[in-house]
């Protein structure tokens, strides 16, 4: 009899243990649905920078998170990642300046010619930027070029560049068959590009 209640006893035990487990994994679940990420934080607690000077001809790379909603209208998005102009925008900020544009030029109003997003892409990068290298791949569906800027230099704190040289950024220019559908400005220089 007593190894039967030490069973039953062992076997609630469990029980109980893995009832609490799941619990434990649910509230850690809740917890991050709750908790703002680093970025958001960052949104709420940093102050905006006071020098808000655009450093590109329309609002992009290196440019801050207030610029970016007067020109393009308010984020559709959370703090970390931001939507524009529906889902054509992407951006990602560090200390409210954006780090990380993604373009998907499908989902613009207006279709485009490669040379009319080349145009785009242009005036959303810094003003001084200069090219510094430039290498196709994946059979020409993939273009990575490469670039410099004081005025991203000087815009951008060294510790957003990860190790990457300060004033530098990247576009990766993305095809299907002919076209350019997508495109992503991004501070440092591109894994490929090294």
């Amino acid at each position: 009899m007593k190894s039967y209640s030490l069973i039953a006893a062992l076997f609630s035990a469990i029980l109980i243990l893995a009832g609490c487990n799941q619990n434990e994994e649910q509230i850690v679940e809740d917890e991050d649905k709750n908790n703002p990420s680093t970025e958001e934080q960052r949104a709420e607690t940093e102050e905006a920078p006071e020098d808000n000077k655009k450093i590109t001809e329309e609002v992009g790379l290196g440019d801050t998170r207030d610029l970016f909603t007067k020109a393009y209208g308010e984020n559709k998005n959370n703090d970390e990642i931001a939507r524009f102009n529906g889902d054509s925008m992407l951006v990602e900020f560090q200390t409210h300046r954006a780090v990380n544009v993604e373009l998907q030029f499908e989902d613009m109003e207006k279709d485009m010619s490669n040379e009319e997003v080349l145009a785009f892409i242009e005036k959303r990068i810094p003003k001084d930027a200069e090219e510094v290298n430039r290498l196709k791949e994946d059979n020409n569906q993939r273009e990575i070029i490469e670039y410099k800027s004081e005025l991203l230099k000087e815009t951008l704190s060294d510790e957003v560049y990860e190790g990457d040289e300060p004033g530098t950024f990247s576009v990766l220019l993305t095809s299907s068959e002919d076209d350019y559908v997508n495109a992503t400005l991004s501070i440092g220089h591109s894994d490929q590009g090294s």
